[in-house]
């Protein structure tokens, strides 16, 4: 007689975290496209790596150039997209991710293991 394995309880909900996060992540790249029109979008943290865990969220950092105060663009884009899952995001100017792409951990952790979507 052979015993069927069944995945762990924690693994099952990790493996739904990322279905929900990805699905979550999709609807908002599509969003910030058509209706914010960034020049970059940066995904990093545990859905970038592929480390999800049962309390990951998503991790965004978005290149636009604007005039607007650093916290009042954040904003912005949480009223926008109206998040149904945790969500960090920073919002900076060209000249802002230019200069933090310059600091090494930036430059090998953010941009190095994240994933880039072109706006």
């Amino acid at each position: 007689m052979s015993e069927t394995i069944k995945p762990c309880v924690e693994e099952i909900d990790v493996r739904e975290r990322k279905r929900i996060l990805q699905k979550e992540l999709e609807r908002c790249i599509s969003l910030l496209k058509e209706e914010y029109h960034p020049e970059k979008i940066l995904l990093f943290g545990s859905l970038a790596s592929g480390r999800v865990s049962r309390w990951s969220d998503i991790d965004l950092i978005i290149v636009k150039d604007t005039k607007k105060p650093f916290l009042d663009r954040s904003k912005e884009v949480l009223l926008l997209l109206k998040p149904k899952v945790g969500m960090d995001i920073f919002v900076y100017t060209p000249e802002e991710f230019r200069q933090l792409s310059e600091r090494r951990f930036f430059k090998e952790e953010i941009i190095g293991k994240g994933v880039i979507y072109e706006g």
